[in-house]
């Protein structure tokens, strides 16, 4: 897939040319008693209906009497028949296929959103494919291009695309496209995310107002990081604090790197009397090793994290940190999706979701 993995699709894609490929509906197994694979004529002719009765059952089962559907679906039953969605778009010109684009499914984050965006679709008659790229908005239209074949009936992308040329190309494919977790004044189609500059000013502004002077930062610094850290140094400002130390951890990462951050920080900046961590998971992990070199959290360093992920408020002393709503996020994403798919019309291309401060025990002495 060059530079994007595919997952998440159950359905074989067979090649346009292949002749199996009939009426768009072809098996996932071979039939015992002929070596070939099953056909919707196999399916139909056990249930003693017509092919196209199969198909409407399978694809649209509220326009056919339930006693067909039944029998339509003991005859998959026994048959082993398995619905290719690829050969029916190929046929047809209309796909049930969204593609979903997602920087990293182990950022839990990113995860949560994923969550909210499958629960949205859920019932629907669309299926989602997941391309996993790397954390760069900066990708082209090569990692798109892959999963053309497929004839996505609308695109998802986990961040903002940043590349014009990518941004033109993807706006002349004629699908739905929604771009998640950033902000900009002019999406390629619909937006829904926050704004980084914001939470980080939010941030920037708690800090100050508690009182700390000696500020570092850890997480990402490119793209939406390099907006967060802009707005935590206008936050500060306010209060006459700036960031002293800007430790980067970009990808994806774990519990085990917060703790190695968290030494690393404090070696190079001795006075640091503050950290906020792009992530909850890397700020827990500067807990963890706080409480394992025996330094007062906040009384010697306060500790801040973003996500207000489930945890957050369980640990000790309790986490501060910035709810973004990753799920609800992914949920509002995938409803605007399928009101666009359904040829309903989207009111507001761009929602900005609120961000709210958790002030809690790690910055409040």
């Amino acid at each position: 897939m060059g530079r994007s993995g595919l997952s998440g699709c159950r359905e074989q894609a067979a090649p346009a040319s292949d002749p199996r490929l009939g009426d768009g509906l072809t098996l996932g197994r071979k039939s015992t008693d002929t070596n070939r694979q099953v056909r919707v004529e196999d399916v139909a002719r056990l249930a003693g209906v017509s092919p196209i009765t199969v198909s409407r059952a399978l694809s649209y089962p509220e326009k056919v009497r339930e006693e067909t559907r039944l029998k339509v679906a003991d005859a998959v039953a026994k048959t082993g028949y398995v619905v290719n969605h690829f050969a029916s778009s190929l046929r047809s010109g209309r796909s049930s296929i969204v593609t979903v684009f997602v920087s990293s499914l182990l950022n839990p984050h990113f995860a949560d959103s994923m969550q909210g965006l499958i629960d949205a679709f859920e019932g629907s008659p669309f299926h989602l494919m997941f391309a996993q790229t790397s954390y760069s908005e900066q990708f082209d239209m090569d990692a798109v291009g892959a999963v053309l074949p497929f004839r996505p009936a609308g695109l998802v992308f986990t961040g903002v695309v940043r590349s014009e040329a990518t941004r033109r190309a993807l706006g002349r494919l004629g699908v739905p496209v929604l771009e998640m977790w950033g902000a900009r004044p002019d999406p390629i189609d619909m937006l829904i995310g926050f704004s980084n500059h914001d939470a980080g000013e939010l941030m920037g502004r708690h800090l100050g107002a508690c009182g700390f002077r000696h500020v570092a930062y850890s997480g990402h610094t490119v793209e939406r990081g390099a907006e967060r850290l802009e707005g935590l140094r206008t936050g500060l400002a306010a209060f006459g604090a700036s960031i002293e130390l800007a430790y980067a951890m970009e990808g994806t990462r774990q519990m085990s790197d917060g703790m190695a951050a968290f030494d690393a920080i404090l070696e190079q900046l001795p006075a640091c009397d503050a950290i906020f961590f792009g992530t909850d998971v890397l700020a827990f992990g500067a807990l963890v090793r706080a409480y394992d070199r025996g330094i007062p959290v906040p009384g010697r360093v306060a500790i801040a994290g973003l996500g207000n992920l489930e945890f957050s408020q369980h640990t000790r002393p309790s986490l501060t940190t910035l709810h973004v709503g990753g799920y609800e996020v992914g949920r509002e994403a995938g409803r605007r999706m399928l009101r666009r798919l359904n040829g309903a019309p989207v009111d507001d291309p761009i929602v900005s979701h609120p961000i709210t401060l958790e002030a809690r025990g790690s910055t409040r002495h």
